[in-house]
């Protein structure tokens, strides 16, 4: 199952969509979080990637909407703005937050993310 990714930078979702699939992820890139929810109903990806700051919905916002279609996939937020309130609203959802530039700590929520207690997955390593 891949793994969707949400960014508006070009640049920074094919360094993403690069980082993953170097670690073996197979992955569905989108310029926005509208564009990623007409992907739905669909097959269920095995984790969501989100930048908090896009236009039109932001990734709390396409969060909402991914469950509100019955998508259970865990979801991971990233942002290049680590605002309070960004914190606040990422805290409040329940979502993780990644900092950009980001880093293997990214790798890190989004493995955490799809083999956590919510969800029995296997790593695509094995």
């Amino acid at each position: 199952m891949p793994i969707y990714i949400a960014d508006d930078d070009p640049a920074v979702l094919d360094a993403l969509r690069f980082l993953l699939e170097s670690e073996g992820y197979t992955v569905s890139a989108f310029r926005s979080g509208t564009e990623l929810l007409s992907a739905f109903p669909g097959p269920e990806p095995s984790c969501v990637v989100l930048d908090y700051v896009m236009p039109g919905l932001n990734g709390v916002e396409v969060f909402r909407r991914l469950r509100e279609l019955d998508v259970g996939a865990p979801v991971v937020l990233t942002t290049g703005h680590p605002d309070p309130l960004i914190r606040k609203r990422a805290k409040a959802a329940g979502l993780p937050l990644i900092e950009k530039p980001l880093s293997p700590e990214l790798l890190c929520a989004i493995e955490a993310a799809r083999t956590g207690p919510a969800t029995e997955r296997a790593s695509p390593h094995h």
